[in-house]
């Protein structure tokens, strides 16, 4: 990428700001040296993309992610003469004249990933084997972009190449039903499951496509976000929690510093919680909300790891296709899941 074209000046500018840019419709303008003008929002997303960063630099009330050694030492000495919350579910630290940090929520609005269309046909009769072989194909094109959309996350490069590989392949179902959850709450207000712009499921498909159940309780997750109002903010930390959500049984190669990012992660939940919150008396019961939501999730992808798994067994006979990169991970990563060689990480006990 030529430097030219992003331009250092241009990107320290808008991550440090507080400007909310506007996307255009299909976020995907062409930035070159001629164009790099015409929108601000696809320059400064391509320039996270492209890897820059502001390094070390400490930046006035832009520090969302800090090493324990730093957030220790930051707290003792803003103790002296400045009250804190402490909020006893989990042990965070927080100033009460808090400001939301708007670069880290930037950033994460700038890397969410666009759009994905299934390719369905929606003017053939349905059929299960059409349905679910839809959802497959559909399923791998958003597993690249949850690749891609991991690999520009704050914080998730640092982590060793073995634990970016082990996160993605064990939490890929949890991130892509919680984001479809999402669209079904914004876009058709929680009455159908949104997959994508051209596979919508009503109660008719959700029938037709012989895992009824499930669909209703994926239903039931974008009617939580309903009753919840949750916030683009709320839902995108909750997202990358998400990807954090489960582990080996044996632990991560580096999982010190896993636990940090996950840790700080949290810490930015909160306080978007608190940020948004009139009544700070309510901050600990929406945390408690939404982290629970978290864990309930669990339960429902366990069960859709369990009925992708089966129908991949029996796809010859059901006339199902699987595409590559689809079958490659449910025959090779669900198995261990299921077998237990993985374990999620919850907030509440159960």
């Amino acid at each position: 990428f030529r430097i030219q074209v992003w331009g250092k000046v241009f990107f320290k500018r808008a991550a440090e700001g507080k400007h909310k840019f506007l996307r255009a419709s299909r976020n995907d303008c062409t930035i070159d040296k001629v164009r790099r003008k015409n929108c601000p929002s696809c320059r400064l997303r391509k320039c996270f993309a492209a890897g820059m960063t502001l390094g070390g630099r400490k930046l006035k009330n832009t520090r969302p992610f800090q090493t324990a050694e730093e957030t220790d030492s930051s707290v003792t000495q803003k103790q002296q003469d400045t009250s804190l919350v402490i909020v006893p579910r989990i042990g965070i630290p927080r100033m009460q004249k808090f400001q939301c940090q708007p670069l880290f929520l930037a950033v994460l609005q700038s890397i969410e990933p666009d759009m994905v269309y299934a390719g369905y046909d929606n003017t053939q009769p349905d059929t299960s084997a059409s349905l679910l072989t839809s959802l497959n194909e559909l399923g791998e094109r958003q597993l690249v972009r949850v690749v891609k959309w991991a690999k520009v996350l704050p914080g998730f490069r640092n982590l060793h190449v073995d634990d970016q590989m082990s996160l993605i392949q064990y939490s890929w179902m949890a991130v892509m039903v919680f984001a479809m959850g999402w669209r079904s709450y914004r876009i058709v207000n929680a009455r159908m499951l949104y997959f994508a712009p051209d596979l919508v499921f009503n109660e008719q498909r959700m029938q037709k496509s012989t895992m009824y159940n499930l669909c209703m309780e994926m239903q039931h997750l974008s009617q939580e976000f309903q009753w919840l109002q949750l916030s683009q903010d709320e839902f995108l930390c909750m997202k990358v929690l998400l990807l954090f959500s489960i582990i080996p049984v044996e632990g991560l190669k580096n999982q010190k510093y896993f636990d940090e990012l996950r840790l700080n992660y949290i810490q930015e939940l909160d306080r978007v919680i608190s940020f948004q919150g009139k009544d700070p008396t309510h901050n600990p019961q929406r945390f408690y909300q939404l982290t629970k939501l978290l864990d309930s999730l669990q339960i429902t992808v366990r069960k859709l790891h369990q009925f992708s798994f089966d129908l991949f067994v029996q796809s010859q006979s059901l006339s199902v296709q699987f595409p590559e990169m689809m079958a490659e991970i449910i025959s090779a990563q669900v198995p261990k899941i299921l077998a237990g060689m993985a374990k999620p990480l919850l907030f509440h006990e159960q």
